[in-house]
């Protein structure tokens, strides 16, 4: 309701990021969050681990890092050429 849930999710997306992980959640996670949040008693320990090892993968970050970078250069490229009719572009 106030949006530590969500904090703490994207928290923990971005710190496993930067370790070299990528943590693809679902709204199970969600559910466990809303369940830990009210008691935290209803979810375990191991029920967390296992969601957490189930739903991260190992990623190579600079070739994550390189993606977005030409990505970024793409849409850059992109918006430049882009014939647009607002005088504020």
């Amino acid at each position: 309701m106030d949006g530590n849930k969500r904090t703490a999710l994207n928290a923990v997306v971005v710190f496993y990021l930067l370790n070299g992980y990528r943590f693809d959640y679902d709204d199970e996670i969600r559910d466990i969050l809303k369940r830990f949040g009210t008691d935290e008693r209803t979810v375990s320990e191991e029920q967390i681990v296992n969601y957490l090892q189930t739903n991260t993968e190992d990623i190579d970050l600079a070739e994550e890092i390189n993606q977005w970078r030409d990505e970024l250069v793409r849409h850059g490229l992109g918006q430049l050429t882009d014939e647009s009719s607002d005088p504020n572009d």
